[in-house]
């Protein structure tokens, strides 16, 4: 083995073990704290300062951490435990002792929705579709960047009137809340604009949740969300099935 090679193991080892001791040390923090400087804790682990650096990075990007320009490096709090399910947004996070509130970003007839909503609502040529983009954030906090599309001959009302702080809720009150549906998840980066307006790196990871809802058999909508992945930890229910 040369003298490359063992340098290269070293470093790698050294990466691994301060990414474990930051990752003790942030459990042993509250939300909100501040970290202690690089050259503090590199004086603390015997390491490299670049080599804290690198951890600090590793965990920021996975959402542990938030650098704030000027002010320092802050745990992020836990992950949130989402159900992946037809239900409301809001209640999870009402579940996850967060406060949750939206802002509506856009609230309009949209002529031209995407190839995949206009499919799956099964929308005639020419014919439009309501749509609704909200920011959705618990205690204050961005969480989620959601746009959804209804059959504009079910969802009218969207259109009118205050936004509705839950669209389930809605569905549920016109009776068209959905009795089954199918969500496709996927992970990847953020465009610029879901990275400002989550306040979010544009270099972390967000997971992306197409949502296609039916209700007696019709289509009543479709959806789009975009949540900063090192917010959440996904949880699906499982259900037995036949074995051969």
């Amino acid at each position: 083995m040369t003298h490359e090679v063992v340098a290269a193991a070293a470093d790698g080892g050294k990466r691994a073990a301060v990414e474990r001791h930051l990752r003790d040390l942030i459990d042993d923090l509250d939300s909100g704290a501040a970290l202690p400087t690089e050259r503090a804790l590199a004086e603390r682990w015997g390491v490299a300062r670049m080599t804290v650096r690198e951890a600090i990075a590793t965990l920021t990007r996975e959402g542990r951490l938030r650098a704030m320009r000027g002010k320092g490096t802050f745990v992020q709090p836990a992950p949130i435990a989402l159900r992946v399910q037809l239900g409301s947004f809001a209640a999870q996070l009402d579940k996850a002792h967060l406060n949750p509130t939206t802002r509506t970003l856009d609230r309009r007839r949209d002529p031209e929705p995407p190839l995949e909503a206009r499919q799956h609502l099964r929308l005639r040529a020419g014919a439009g579709a309501a749509y609704i983009s909200r920011l959705r954030l618990g205690d204050g906090r961005p969480l989620a960047l959601e746009k959804a599309w209804f059959p504009m001959r079910l969802a009218r009302s969207l259109l009118h009137g205050d936004p509705p702080a839950s669209t389930f809720q809605w569905m549920a009150e016109q009776g068209i809340a959905p009795d089954s549906g199918e969500e496709a998840v996927t992970a990847g980066t953020p465009h610029p604009d879901e990275a400002l307006i989550l306040q979010i790196p544009k270099d972390s990871t967000v997971i992306r949740l197409v949502r296609r809802s039916v209700r007696a058999g019709r289509p009543v909508e479709y959806s789009q969300a975009v949540l900063p992945a090192g917010r959440y930890e996904l949880w699906f229910p499982l259900g037995a099935t036949g074995r051969t």
